[in-house]
C-alpha cells in the first residue's frame, strides 16, 4: 500500500524537476494544488512524458500514453499512481 502523503509530495517535486518551474507549495496547499491545471505547472506533452518516466522510476508503475491523455491535473496522476499501486 502506498502512503498517499508521499506520493502527492514527491509527484510535485518530480514535476518541479522536471519543469523547472514552481517552487513546493506550503502543506496546507499541497491539495488545492495538486488540482491545478498541468500549464500552470509548465507541463507540456513532451515534459508529461518525461514525467511518467520519472514516476514510473519512482514507484515503479507504468503511466501508459493513453492514460496519460486524460490526465488535467497532478492530481489525475495522483490517482493513477494510487490505482496502478494497489494492483
Amino acid at each position: 500500500m502506498l502512503d498517499m502523503e508521499l506520493v502527492k509530495k514527491r509527484v510535485i517535486e518530480i514535476t518541479i524537476e522536471v519543469t523547472g518551474e514552481g517552487e513546493f507549495p506550503e502543506p496546507a496547499e499541497v491539495d488545492a494544488r495538486l488540482e491545478e491545471p498541468l500549464d500552470e505547472w509548465g507541463v507540456d506533452s513532451l515534459s508529461a512524458l518525461e514525467l511518467a518516466v520519472h514516476l514510473e522510476r519512482q514507484f515503479g508503475t507504468r503511466l501508459e500514453e493513453d492514460e496519460l491523455t486524460g490526465v488535467r491535473s497532478l492530481a489525475d496522476i495522483v490517482k493513477l499512481v494510487e490505482e496502478k499501486g494497489k494492483v
